[in-house]
Parts: C-alpha cells; sequence; structure tokens
C-alpha cells in the first residue's frame, strides 16, 4: 500500500499551490498530489481570465488579493527551478468595475469604502470622467465606474505549472490518477482508492479537485454545495484601434480584457443548469455570442461593432452554489482529516496564493495563522447564513 502524510486530490492552481507551501514549511512530511489529467487539458486554470484584484466587498477576498499582488509580481523569480522561470507576465492595467443601475452604484460606493479602508487604492468616477480616461468606453448608460490602478492579469498555465514545477523541486509528488473511492474508519478518511487499483493510505486529505470537488466529497459520504457550471469565453480583433485598456466588468456580468493583438472577453450566463459542457460552440452556446455577448461588446466599447471572433472556448468555474464565495477548511463535522478549498466561483486563480498558504496553515499548524478566514468555512453552510459578495461578481 502507498503512503502519504497528506495527499491532494487535484493538481491545477489551487492543488499546486497547497502542495507548496506544505512542501516548502518543511513539517509536511510525504506530499502526495493525485491529478487526473497531467496536461490540464480540462482542467478550470488554463481558461481562465487571470485577473487579480481588490474590487470585492468582503475584507477576506480583499486581503488575500492584497497577497496575492505582490506574490505575483515576484512569482517568476521566487518560482524558478534552476535556469526555468515560469512567465506569468504580470500586465499591470488595472481593473475597471462598471455600474449601470443606481442601485449597483449605490453598492459600489459602499464597497470602495471597505477596499479604502482595507487599504486598496481605488478611485470613483462618473461616466464622463470614465470616458476621459478610457475615450473609447462609451458613457452613455453608466452610473458609476470603479477604478483599481494596481490591479491587472497574469498568464494562467504559467502559474499552474509554475506552482507544480516548484512543488516537485520541494519534494512534492504527483500521481497521475483518478480517485475512485474513500475509505473512513471513526473520525478519518483513511485510504483512497484510485480507477487504477492502487490504494493510497493518508494522513490527511486535501480536496482541491475543482468542479469536480462536490463529487470526490461525495466519496466520503460529506455534502458540499459545490458543482461544475459552463462558462464561455472569446477571443477577438477588432477593426479600429483601442487604447490600453484596464481588464472591465460590468453589472450585466460582461468582461473584457486585451490579450495580444486582440480581447478576450464574455458574458457568463447563470440560466444554465450546473453539469459539465465541453460543446462551447453547440448547444446552447451555438449563437450565445451573437445574441447576448456582442451587444454587450458594442455598448460597453462601441469599437467593438466591428470585430472578427476568432476562438470560442470555454471551461468550468467550480461553483459554490450556496452563496459563490468559496469553502475552506473541514468540511465534516465528523471527519478530521478532511479538507477542501473550492467553490471559488471565479477567483480561484487571485486568490490560490493565500488559499494554499491557509491550507498549509491549518494542517500543520490546526488554525488560519496569517490571514482568518474561518468565516469562509463550511460553518456558514451548516448555519445557513450567507456570505456572499456583494455588486459586481
Amino acid at each position: 500500500m502507498n503512503k502519504a502524510d497528506i495527499i491532494i486530490i487535484g493538481g491545477a492552481i489551487t492543488g499546486s499551490s497547497a502542495a507548496y507551501f506544505l512542501s516548502k514549511d518543511g513539517r509536511a512530511g510525504r506530499v502526495v498530489v493525485i491529478e487526473t489529467d497531467s496536461t490540464y487539458e480540462r482542467a478550470t486554470t488554463p481558461q481562465a481570465a487571470g485577473g487579480i484584484r481588490q474590487l470585492f466587498s468582503r475584507p477576506e477576498n480583499i486581503a488575500m488579493s492584497q497577497f496575492g499582488l505582490p506574490f505575483y509580481q515576484t512569482f517568476d523569480e521566487d518560482m524558478a527551478v534552476e535556469d526555468e522561470t515560469p512567465g506569468v507576465n504580470f500586465r499591470f492595467k488595472g481593473y475597471l468595475f462598471v455600474a449601470t443601475s443606481d442601485n449597483e452604484a449605490e453598492i459600489m460606493r459602499s464597497n470602495a469604502d471597505v477596499q479604502t479602508a482595507a487599504g486598496a487604492k481605488v478611485e470613483l468616477m462618473d461616466g464622463t470622467a470614465m470616458q476621459a480616461r478610457f475615450p473609447s468606453m462609451s458613457a452613455d448608460d453608466v452610473k458609476l465606474a470603479c477604478y483599481s490602478s494596481d490591479d491587472g492579469w497574469i498568464e494562467p498555465s504559467a502559474a499552474l505549472w509554475g506552482f507544480r514545477k516548484k512543488a516537485v523541486s520541494l519534494g512534492a509528488e504527483y500521481v497521475q490518477g483518478r480517485v475512485m473511492g474513500m475509505d473512513t474508519e471513526g473520525t478519518a478518511v483513511r485510504r483512497l482508492h484510485l480507477e487504477s487499483g492502487d490504494v493510497w493510505e493518508a494522513g490527511a486529505v486535501i480536496n482541491a479537485a475543482g468542479p469536480w470537488a462536490g463529487e470526490v466529497a461525495a466519496m466520503a459520504g460529506v455534502d458540499v454545495p459545490v458543482a461544475p457550471m459552463s462558462r464561455a469565453a472569446y477571443f477577438w480583433r477588432c477593426a479600429e484601434p483601442v487604447e490600453d485598456l484596464p481588464l472591465i466588468k460590468d453589472d450585466h456580468k460582461l468582461f473584457i480584457r486585451a490579450e495580444g493583438d486582440g480581447f478576450i472577453g464574455g458574458a457568463p450566463t447563470f440560466e444554465i443548469k450546473p453539469g459539465f459542457n465541453w460543446d462551447f460552440d453547440r448547444g446552447y452556446f451555438a449563437d450565445y455570442f451573437e445574441k447576448t455577448v456582442w451587444p454587450l461588446l458594442a455598448q460597453r466599447v462601441p469599437k467593438f461593432e466591428r470585430i472578427k471572433l476568432e476562438r470560442t472556448f470555454g471551461g468550468h468555474y467550480s461553483e459554490n452554489l450556496f452563496d459563490a464565495n468559496m469553502i475552506i477548511g473541514r468540511i465534516s463535522k465528523e471527519i478530521e482529516n478532511l479538507y477542501m478549498a473550492a467553490g471559488f466561483s471565479g477567483h480561484g486563480i487571485m486568490h490560490a496564493p493565500a488559499v494554499g498558504r491557509a491550507l498549509a496553515e491549518l494542517i500543520l499548524d490546526g488554525e488560519f495563522k496569517s490571514l482568518d478566514l474561518t468565516r469562509l468555512g463550511m460553518q456558514r453552510v451548516w448555519d445557513d447564513t450567507p456570505y456572499p459578495e456583494l455588486g459586481i461578481k
């Protein structure tokens, strides 16, 4: 039988961040990451926008981003293995949230107070001021905008592989396989059964399986409100020149950011039911760009009336159906060695550094030490007290 002190199920950015922090600490013993697909072809991380922002309403989310921002700024240097650097290519283009209703504008003002109190550099502006700053944008329907100049975005795949390769260099082991079942005895998960027939004995187990986290938790008889939610995204080029823009999000769920000589973006829909869907140019999404996304793009940036759509792609949010905020920590009142970090609902990459550190502290020290994330635990689900983000997500 194979044995490990800590087994992490899921080796994308959250699991690999946890593997890095655990291995770096030196007290974790044997750390093993079980990942189904070593190419990450269907993982969430490589399909993401890679944004890092402080524009949140909850202090914990702001604080996690404030740890992640400087962490990613020196990521290439810190995660270098021999002469190889990850190349996360941090682009400091800022973030711009746009409110088009009085209610959203009021929430944005309140959130800005919380962000400022937390030390974030944010600037509120009306539509005229926004358009003066970014002339390609339309101000017709803008009630209020919030600009965070210290934010930006990274290359998601580079961050994933940077964490993974550094963790391996520190002693973490990656096993390609699919967990099919768990044996629990008393108050602990004792063994994991893989599809290959291999059995692993574990001291502690971290469920970092992203959209699959609900399925993994169910193997131990634990119910968590995490499910896959399909998200389509698009790459296009514009026929007219557009100035450097920040990453834009508005209250129609639209997002836009530059990518090379073009742009990527989309407008996630919540009309579809949770579940996996890999055909992002068929079925529900067949004409979604033309009917829904393109009109929103042209409203926000009129020059986008003349664009050429070149690629449709997508992945799946690890969606927390309870309140769309992540769940971290123990996920069972009875099982003491089963932990989870999932349900990020689109915020996994920006918070991965803080989450990896928090998981390492929770397992090795028995508590959160650097940043108290207790309010983001399962207790709120058990108590039916949601803790959602307010305003633009």
